[in-house]
């Protein structure tokens, strides 16, 4: 027998596992064999399902996936949203989209878009409690503080920099949540000054709901990864809808290192006025994503790698 149940709960044992990871392996090669010797008009359908993180899964992938299975309308997809870091293959997922570079090296990796944090906070906070002038200034506030999953470690360490100076403030959380949403919730309620990743906030900039704090400093650059099961071969939904994804994501999610530029300067970059400290945060992400393994495009994986 290859699962286990009881009158509350279902699930593979051991040997089901294997079947499955066997079988999804023989699958994909299937897929891939049916990809290479397919007409480029061939139909394209299947099933896929899609996790993502609670606020980004909902704001952003959730529009992103109505118009894709216009599209496409013979992919089914099925989209799960969960706190950051609580999902893994063993949730039978096709694509994991998440904040950061994975913990795992031998997953497929690859880059979505980037985006930067920035403490913001309503306009009603800002009236009662006043505006921070300066990074230090920040610890004197009430701070909403993201907590990563699992090990429940608060993201309180703020990095405040630009072109001429850079600080890490530490502050004391007065509300805490592994909930970007919940984070995001307070905020737009005037309990304090959050540090949120900017695709999280356009929205609530564009319209007044919240302000952004310090406007002459960025936060440190996060990228979004999707991040694909250690498999020889990936299935032709999976390369077309990533592809799709990236399209979408440079109008609606990617904070592109000209767009911070602007935000601080008012005028776009070019060779000649290049801030080293973009440069140097530019460096660090890329050797990040080479030691983790990260590719550009997943549409010909190495079949021996």
């Amino acid at each position: 027998a290859l699962p286990i149940w009881n009158t509350r709960h279902f699930h593979l044992n051991d040997h089901g596992h294997y079947y499955y990871e066997k079988g999804s392996l023989i699958l994909s090669d299937i897929d891939e064999l049916d990809y290479r010797i397919s007409s480029s008009d061939k139909k394209i359908e299947g099933f896929l399902s899609i996790g993502a993180p609670l606020e980004l899964g909902s704001n952003k992938i959730a529009p992103f996936v109505e118009k894709f299975v216009k599209k496409y309308p013979n992919i089914n997809v099925n989209l799960a949203v969960a706190t950051e870091g609580s999902y893994n293959f063993d949730d039978y997922l096709d694509i994991i989209i998440r904040i950061g570079l994975p913990e795992s090296s031998s997953a497929i990796v690859t880059k979505i878009a980037s985006t930067i944090r920035v403490p913001c906070a309503s306009p009603e906070y800002i009236r009662i409690h006043g505006e921070p002038k300066s990074p230090q200034e920040l610890q004197q506030h009430t701070c909403l503080c993201l907590r990563r999953y699992k090990t429940m470690e608060a993201i309180n360490q703020w990095l405040m920099e630009n072109n001429e100076e850079s600080f890490i403030i530490k502050v004391e959380p007065k509300f805490s949540s592994t909930s970007a949403e919940i984070i995001h919730r307070w905020a737009l309620s005037g309990n304090g000054i959050a540090y949120k990743l900017y695709w999280d906030l356009s929205e609530s900039l564009q319209t007044g709901k919240l302000v952004r704090i310090l406007p002459n400093y960025n936060g440190e650059i996060i990228s979004l990864y999707a991040v694909l099961p250690s498999k020889s071969y990936v299935k032709r939904s999976v390369r077309i809808f990533l592809d799709e994804l990236k399209l979408f994501a440079k109008d609606n999610i990617d904070t592109t290192i000209q767009t911070i530029w602007y935000s601080l300067y008012g005028y776009n970059i070019d060779s000649s006025n290049r801030g080293g400290w973009i440069e140097k945060l530019l460096v660090d992400a890329l050797q990040e994503e080479k030691a983790a393994h990260v590719v550009d495009d997943i549409g010909e994986p190495d079949p021996h790698g």
